[in-house]
C-alpha cells in the first residue's frame, strides 16, 4: 500500500509521473463512471463474449456461448477480446461481513486492508470483491474476497498474450461447466500500469463525454452572448429617455444653484436684518440722526450716553467688525451726549456659510 505522497513530493515530481496521475484519475472516473450503469447495460448486446480457459496443465481453450470454439487454422493465432478464466485454485477466496458501501468504496477498504484479511502484503497480491447479498437496507453485506499473487497472475497474463489473446478481464472460473466470470483482477493490473489500452467502446464513452461537455459550454456561452445582446439592445433603446433625464437633472440642479445663491445673497444683504439688528443694539437714550447701509457695511452718526461703548453693542450675528470714525476724545453737547460715528460691517448668516 502506497502512502499519501507529500506536497514537496508532488511540486518535485517529473512529467511522466504526473501523467501517469493524469491516466489514473481517468481510470478512476471511467470506473466511477461504469459503477452507475446498470449490470443489464454493462455488456454490449452484441455476440458472446469469447472465454479462455487456462487448464490445470496450462492449456488454453477458447468457449463462446457455453461450447468450446473451433481451433484456429495452422500458423493462426486465436486473437481477440476475451476473459481469462483460471482455475479455481489459482485464487484464495474469502468471505467478508463488511459495511454496507458502493462497490468502488469497498475496494478501496478492502485494499487498505489487504493485510488484516489475508495473510499477504498490499504489494504481494491482486485483490478483487463481489457483492454476494442484494442490495437491502441495512448497515453490513456480504461481500467475497478474491485474491491472487502477483507475479503467477503476471506470468498468466503473459502467457495468454504469448497465445495471441487480448486478456480484457481476468478471474476464476466457478458455475456448474466452470466458464462463470469470479472477480476482475484485470482491474488491478490496470490501475498498477496507469489505466492500460483504453477499449473502442471506453473510447467512445470518453468522447461522447466531452462532446455533451463542449455542447453545455457551449451552449452555456451561446445564452450567455444572447442575454448581453438583449441587454445591450435594452440599454440602446433606452438611450434617449436617459439622456432627457440627465438633462432634465443638470438644468434642476443648476436652478437649485441659483436660487441658493440668490436666497444666500439676499440673506446676507437684506436691509431689513441691518435695521433689526441697530435696532436691537441701541437701547432708549441713543439718538441715530443718519443711517448709511450700502449692501456690505452700515454706518451710524449721531448722539449716545456718556460711558456707553456703541461698538461693542453692534457686535453680534448680523453685525461684525464694529468701529468709530470719530477721534478717541469724542466732544460732548450742551445736554451732556456724546456724538458717533460708527461702522460695522454686515455678518454673513449662519446658514449662509453652510451653504457655501
Amino acid at each position: 500500500m502506497s502512502r499519501p505522497m507529500t506536497p514537496q513530493q508532488i511540486l518535485n515530481a517529473d512529467l511522466g509521473v504526473i501523467a501517469r496521475w493524469i491516466r489514473l484519475g481517468f481510470a478512476w472516473w471511467g470506473r466511477e463512471l461504469a459503477d452507475l450503469v446498470p449490470p443489464a447495460l454493462r455488456r454490449s448486446p452484441r455476440g458472446a463474449r469469447r472465454l479462455a480457459r487456462m487448464e490445470a496443465d496450462g492449456a488454453i481453450r477458447i468457449w463462446r456461448a457455453g461450447a468450446p470454439e473451433a481451433a484456429p487454422a495452422s500458423g493462426r493465432r486465436p486473437g481477440g477480446p476475451v476473459d481469462l478464466l483460471l482455475p479455481p485454485g489459482a485464487a484464495l477466496v474469502h468471505d467478508l461481513d463488511l459495511p454496507r458501501l458502493s462497490p468502488p468504496d469497498l475496494r478501496r477498504l478492502v485494499a487498505l486492508n489487504v493485510d488484516r484479511y489475508t495473510p499477504f502484503a498490499a504489494e504481494q497480491v491482486y485483490v478483487d470483491i463481489q457483492p454476494l447479498d442484494r442490495p437491502a437496507e441495512g448497515p453490513r453485506q456480504r461481500v467475497r474476497l478474491g485474491v491472487i499473487a502477483r507475479e503467477r497472475c503476471r506470468a498468466l497474463l503473459a502467457q495468454a498474450s504469448a497465445a495471441g489473446l487480448k486478456v480484457e478481464r481476468i478471474g476464476v472460473g466457478g458455475g456448474v461447466d466452470g466458464l462463470d466470470l469470479r472477480f476482475d483482477f484485470m482491474r488491478a493490473i490496470r490501475d498498477e500500469d496507469g489505466g492500460g489500452p483504453v477499449d473502442r467502446r471506453r473510447a467512445y464513452l470518453w468522447a461522447a463525454c466531452g462532446a455533451l461537455a463542449a455542447a453545455n459550454l457551449g451552449l452555456l456561452v451561446a445564452r450567455d452572448i444572447d442575454d448581453v445582446g438583449q441587454l445591450q439592445r435594452l440599454v440602446d433603446a433606452q438611450q434617449p429617455a436617459v439622456g432627457l433625464a440627465t438633462k432634465l437633472r443638470k438644468d434642476v440642479e443648476a436652478e437649485r444653484a441659483a436660487r441658493l445663491a440668490l436666497l444666500t445673497k439676499r440673506s446676507a444683504h437684506e436691509p431689513l436684518r441691518i435695521l433689526d439688528a441697530v435696532t436691537r443694539a441701541l437701547p432708549s437714550g441713543q439718538w441715530v440722526q443718519r443711517l448709511e447701509w450700502n449692501g456690505r457695511a452700515v454706518r451710524l452718526v449721531g448722539f449716545k450716553q456718556p460711558g456707553f461703548d456703541l461698538t461693542a453693542a453692534l457686535r453680534g450675528p448680523a453685525l461684525a467688525e464694529a468701529r468709530s470714525l470719530l477721534s478717541d476724545m469724542p466732544t460732548k453737547t450742551a445736554t451732556g451726549q456724546e456724538p458717533f460715528d460708527v461702522m460695522a460691517d454686515a455678518a454673513v448668516p449662519r446658514a449662509a456659510r453652510r451653504a457655501r
